[in-house]
């Protein structure tokens, strides 16, 4: 299922031995701009892995909406995700992504700037239930930490969080207040 952006394959080998099938959408330009991918695995233990994801992808960029499912031997996450991306093309992120690791640069250099490349590529709003069985509404800021929780957890009692920047709780609201 090749990544094709501009007529090139902007990611080779990309997911070719994961244990996925599906369907990848392209739009008039010939660009893959999402899709539908379900895949499992199982070892001489039992132990499996089990997932299917859609996506829509913004133009020229990566996915803006998921909807996606994960189960780790009976642990499920799934929901609905919606991201920011940035405007540059997804091609040259890339580029500059590639560059950073082949580069004389530090580990801790090579992080720094890898981290300006994908500063606006976040997770903003979650919608799902999570392994510990709480459904969750998350919305997060632009740099994708968590700021507001709303969260029915495992034994049906809501609560509503407030986080800062840090992730610390700084109001709750819950039915023992």
């Amino acid at each position: 299922m090749p990544d094709i952006m501009d007529g090139k394959d902007i990611l080779p080998g990309h997911r070719q031995d994961d244990p996925i099938a599906g369907l990848m959408f392209y739009n008039g330009e010939g660009d893959e701009c999402g899709g539908l991918i379900l895949g499992s695995k199982k070892d001489e233990n039992g132990n499996y892995e089990s997932g299917g994801s859609i996506t829509l992808d913004q133009y020229k960029q990566d996915q803006v909406v998921q909807m996606h499912y994960t189960d780790e031997n009976s642990q499920m996450n799934y929901g609905f995700s919606v991201y920011d991306k940035p405007n540059t093309p997804l091609p040259e992120l890339l580029d500059k992504h590639h560059k950073i690791i082949n580069s004389e640069l530090s580990e801790e250099e090579k992080g720094r700037e890898l981290e300006k490349v994908w500063e606006r590529n976040t997770q903003r709003a979650f919608m799902g239930k999570n392994p510990k069985g709480e459904v969750t509404i998350q919305l997060s800021d632009s740099k994708g930490n968590p700021r507001i929780r709303m969260v029915v957890d495992e034994n049906d009692v809501p609560r509503m969080e407030f986080l800062d920047g840090e992730g610390n709780v700084t109001c709750k609201l819950s039915p023992e207040l």
